[in-house]
Order: structure tokens, then C-alpha cells, then sequence
């Protein structure tokens, strides 16, 4: 009886996972041709990764998303569940976007924030390459291929399991600033690290309005050194990932102190030094 149970319990769930998936794609093309895009990335593997063009519904803005991949429930978290859509005192001028994947983001905070500055930084080749073409259109973000790191030099960029949504930095500690062309042992993609003192030096900011992370449990070390940069920032969006590396979450509280307003939104929380208007 136990395993008859199970059984049904298994079929169940991947029913109701097949189910959740084809309305993400729904909701991400539109209905037949979302389902029509699922169902074509499940049964043949080939288009998976496919590039495919979809519309931020009530606009022009068209921007490119891969079949069978994370693409579709990152689209859906941003443009149907308002994940990001936050008020705030004043629109943000200056927003960096660490951890931009593919710039569905970074596009999110141009269509909401016009007049804002946005610094798309994201370590992953292929990701950062879908990023550019993505925000191509915006001439206020600044796509930046690095990976954003509590002292700078250099990182490997390692793939745990989870795929192009999942990718995480390691130190690599045989790298020095003259090999940026070698690879490490385990032939990882390296990418260069930079810090907040840096992005705010290299691009003339006094402040960042908004710093917006999702890095994919780099939060530990960067929030590891933050007395020199945490006082020239007004607000953080940022989702914890202690399930990848323990000590996320008491690593970023302890260096909030600072921001007494703290709102939470799905996996992402919000902290502001000041209250929404």
C-alpha cells in the first residue's frame, strides 16, 4: 500500500509541476504560443536554450528569453509578480543591479525609473551576453561583465547544478592580475571581481539609490567588509542564499543597522533607510 501511495504522490507531483511550468511559459508568450514553447522545450532537447523574443505585456519592450531554461520563472517573478516593484520616498536615481543574469531586471528598473543610472553588473559569459542584447535599447544601463566581490582580482565561475540561474563565484587563488587569460584547473570561466568602492570611483557616484542583489550567496563575503561602502547606500533588494552558503542571512543583517525599514516580498527582502512615501 505504502508504495502504491508514493507512486501516486510522485505522479501527483510532477502533474502539478508540469502544470506550474506550463503557466509560467503562458504567462511569459502568451497562452497558445506558451504552451506551445513548453511543450516544444520538453520533448526535444535541442531547443533548449533557443533564444525566443516575448513582450512586456502592455508595451513595445521585447526582449529575448531561452527556452527550457530559468529565463521563464525569472521573467514571470519580475514582470508578473512585481517581485522588484517597490515604492520609495523618490524614484531611485542611481541603482546597481548585482546578479543582472540576462538584464530582466536591469530593463524592469529602466521602464520604472527613466531618468535612473543602472550599473548591470553579471559574471556569467553567456548570461552577460543575453544581458547586452536585452538592454541594448535602454542608453541608461551599463551592462558590466564582472562579478561583484568583497576585494577585487579575479574568480571562477562555477556552475553547483543549478544552471545558468544558479551560477556562483569561487576565489581562485592562483590567479594574479597578469593571467587574465588563463583558466584554472577545473577549466572554470574566470571573470573579473569588483567592489563597491570600485563601481562607485570608476563611475563618479556619490550614493547608490538602490543596490539590488541576487548573487547567489556571494552576500556572505561581501558583506563580510562593508564599513568602507554601506554608508553610501540608501536601499537594498536582496534575496538570502543561505540553502548555498551558510551564514548568508548573518552576514547581511549585522550590517544593516542602519536601515530600520524592512519589508519582505516572496524571497526578497527590502531594507531603506528611510519610509516609503
Amino acid at each position: 500500500m505504502s508504495k502504491l501511495v508514493s507512486k501516486v504522490w510522485l505522479g501527483w507531483t510532477r502533474a502539478d509541476r508540469s502544470v506550474d511550468n506550463a503557466v509560467r511559459y503562458a504567462n511569459c508568450f502568451g497562452g497558445t504560443r506558451g504552451l506551445f514553447f513548453y511543450f516544444l522545450s520538453r520533448i526535444f532537447r535541442a531547443y533548449r536554450g533557443r533564444l525566443i523574443e516575448t513582450r512586456v505585456a502592455g508595451t513595445d519592450i521585447r526582449l529575448l528569453v531561452r527556452l527550457g531554461t530559468s529565463d521563464v520563472s525569472v521573467f514571470n517573478g519580475i514582470y508578473c509578480w512585481r517581485e522588484y516593484d517597490w515604492e520609495f520616498q523618490k524614484p531611485p536615481r542611481v541603482i546597481v543591479d548585482a546578479g543582472a543574469y540576462t538584464g530582466l531586471s536591469s530593463v524592469f528598473f529602466a521602464m520604472r525609473y527613466p531618468e535612473s543610472q543602472i550599473i548591470a553588473i553579471e559574471p556569467s559569459d553567456s548570461n552577460f551576453e543575453v544581458l547586452v542584447r536585452n538592454s541594448e535599447r535602454f542608453k541608461n544601463i551599463k551592462p558590466v561583465h564582472a562579478a561583484l566581490w568583497v576585494q577585487p582580482g579575479w574568480l571562477t565561475v562555477a556552475d553547483p547544478g543549478r544552471g545558468a540561474w544558479g551560477l556562483q563565484v569561487k576565489e581562485n587563488r592562483d590567479m594574479t592580475d597578469h593571467c587574465s587569460e588563463r583558466l584554472s584547473d577545473n577549466s572554470g570561466q574566470l571573470v573579473r571581481a569588483i567592489t563597491l568602492s570600485d563601481i562607485l570611483r570608476d563611475y563618479g557616484i556619490n550614493r547608490i539609490d538602490l543596490l539590488k542583489l541576487d548573487i547567489e550567496g556571494s552576500e556572505r563575503e561581501l558583506f563580510s567588509d562593508y564599513e568602507h561602502w554601506i554608508g553610501q547606500v540608501d536601499s537594498i533588494i536582496m534575496e538570502l542564499h543561505d540553502r548555498f552558503r551558510a551564514g548568508c542571512s548573518r552576514s547581511f543583517f549585522k550590517a544593516i543597522d542602519e536601515f530600520p525599514i524592512e519589508s519582505w516580498r516572496g524571497e526578497n527582502v527590502l531594507v531603506m533607510r528611510n519610509s516609503p512615501a
